[in-house]
């Protein structure tokens, strides 16, 4: 994780997260540094397999 980056060390909440444009977002966020909170309306499974993918995002 960059030190450097705004979103270093911090948390975001991500609505939608569970497809689409807050996926996407949810990846870039935690790409980014941050620790992501997921937020949405599909089964928990789907939901557990965007945590795997945000937490294997590489850093800057």
């Amino acid at each position: 994780m960059s030190s450097s980056s705004p979103l270093a060390d911090r948390t975001v909440a991500v609505t939608g997260a569970a497809r689409g444009l807050g996926a996407a977002m949810a990846r870039e966020i935690a790409r980014r540094g941050a620790r992501v909170a997921l937020l949405g309306h599909e089964k928990a499974a789907r939901a557990g397999g965007l945590a795997d993918r945000a937490a294997r995002a590489p850093h800057e």
